[in-house]
């Protein structure tokens, strides 16, 4: 399964210390993917959509245990889907009004946060939870960090940012075709909203997954660092090498002093080793810095030459 999918499946394990939070879940569902329809006869239906099916059955048993009703569990098949099923909860009549009401929702009007459902800090975190399982998703840590709500309702889409702001979390909201998208991204902002929904081991992996890429990058950074360093080593000894030969060539070895003239014959006779690796191979050995500067100045006499 998918990143998104695992963390889905822990959050409908997640079992609410109360009631009131089993509540405020099952309304956070119903508002992100909560239907009425109406048929003949003035028959009503609530209706829970999901492609989810760890989710259809999250919903369905809040349904049962919090109002003690009998849902319908169906299972669709959706050409918009490639054929894959999707799932619809279902109750009618006057257990949907009566779920509706208890749920704090009413279809028809501007679509918020139910305050009364929402009253206490664990409540508002089971809405948030709610409203993921129905319509969120959080894309798979190793790739990038992104975890959003895709809403078919904007004014509830802003009702959620601003739920979402009162856990001092910033949440933008995008247009995507038909839908309005409220997003957050950053391993930060992300692991901190995996925390308030309850996917403790999902907020666990993405940082294990957050820690293997820093050391990637570190390490990354370290040969790109290494091999940087090479190749200006490599070029400075191909320099030092040219101008001691052309030095050589219009002076002769007897206008050097001796130190010069050692420090310059071992630069010729390697031309891949370190200024600290030249240095030991003279007699005396010279530091890093004597050698750099014995070989400065052969460089700047070639250049004298042209002078």
């Amino acid at each position: 399964m998918s990143y998104s999918s695992d963390t889905k499946e822990e959050l409908c394990r997640f079992e609410p210390d109360s009631v009131c939070c089993l509540l405020a879940e099952l309304s956070g569902i119903i508002s992100a993917a909560g239907s009425v329809i109406y048929r003949g006869g003035g028959d009503k239906r609530l209706s829970i959509e999901t492609e989810n099916s760890v989710v259809a059955r999250r919903a369905y048993r809040l349904l049962r245990d919090v109002f003690d009703v009998q849902p319908e569990l169906l299972t669709l098949r959706r050409a918009r889907l490639g054929g894959r099923s999707a799932y619809r909860v279902e109750i009618a009549g006057g257990e949907a009004s009566f779920v509706l009401e208890g749920c704090g929702i009413a279809f028809g009007q501007r679509r918020g946060v139910p305050r009364e459902i929402t009253v206490r800090k664990c409540c508002r975190m089971s809405f948030l939870r709610g409203a993921f399982l129905a319509n969120g998703s959080v894309t798979d840590p190793e790739k990038e960090y992104h975890l959003e709500f895709a809403m078919a309702d904007e004014a509830f889409a802003q009702a959620l940012q601003r739920l979402i702001a009162r856990f001092d979390l910033k949440a933008n909201l995008i247009k995507r075709r038909q839908l309005t998208v409220l997003y957050l991204k950053g391993q930060n902002e992300i692991t901190d909203m995996l925390s308030i929904l309850g996917a403790q081991s999902a907020r666990f992996a993405m940082e294990d997954a957050y820690i293997r890429k820093e050391l990637r990058n570190n390490a990354n950074r370290a040969v790109n660092c290494d091999s940087a360093n090479v190749q200006r080593a490599v070029t400075a000894a191909a320099r030092q090498a040219q101008a001691i030969e052309r030095l050589l060539a219009a002076k002769g070895e007897a206008s050097l002093p001796p130190s010069l003239l050692q420090t310059a014959k071992m630069r010729l006779q390697y031309p891949e080793v370190s200024l600290e690796e030249l240095g030991t191979l003279l007699d005396p050995p010279v530091g890093k810095s004597g050698v750099n500067h014995r070989l400065r100045r052969l460089e700047k006499m070639a250049e004298e030459l042209d002078s």
